[in-house]
């Protein structure tokens, strides 16, 4: 097989493990919220490469916060990485400020799958991550929080692929350069 041919045989490889392990069309579904108690559901699917992203506003009220949303996890999803971030202006100075903030997940059974950790506080601004496997099911997020005046709140949760769909994309990705180092001078 010539040099030409291999090099063809090879970008196919790649073509085809790079466009099993990415998603067709990835979605991202916001829920946003006005009030400090609200709750919804998402009905259709999570499947890797998707995102569901809580966006809260609230202005004109004050106290607990309390924001429940349910969702489905589909086939092929692993695992979820999140990030959550909300604004903590001074005490006694103007804007938002939510404190005691929470971030949880849990399945369906009502166990506790994975909560936020690593709160870093910056410029008026707080923020906080969580990640955890997961598997096909049904599951609940959970943010609770103290407004002490408005309320703002975003938390994003990106679902992740298997992990062998990776592994075809990087073999792919070693058969090429194999070859490109096998390239007569």
């Amino acid at each position: 097989m010539n040099l030409l041919a291999t090099f063809k045989m090879a970008s196919t490889v790649v073509a085809i493990s790079a466009a099993m392990a990415l998603p067709a069309q990835a979605t991202t579904r916001v829920v946003e919220f006005n009030l400090l108690t609200a709750s919804g559901t998402i009905n259709t699917p999570f499947l890797f490469g998707d995102t569901l992203i809580l966006d809260t506003l609230v202005t004109m009220e004050a106290g607990a916060l309390t924001q429940i949303i349910t969702f489905t996890v589909g086939a092929g999803v692993t695992a979820l990485i999140g990030q959550a971030a909300w604004e903590i202006s001074t005490a006694a100075g103007p804007g938002p400020r939510l404190v005691s903030v929470n971030i949880d997940i849990f399945n369906a059974g009502n166990n506790l799958v994975t909560s936020d950790t690593n709160v870093v506080v910056a410029n008026r601004f707080a923020t906080s991550s969580f990640a955890s496997a997961i598997g096909p099911g049904t599951y609940t997020l959970k943010a609770t929080g103290n407004a002490v005046r408005d309320a703002s709140l975003d938390v994003a949760i990106s679902f992740v692929p298997e992990p062998s769909t990776y592994g075809m994309l990087l073999a792919g990705l070693g058969v090429v350069a194999l070859l490109a180092r096998r390239r007569p001078d």
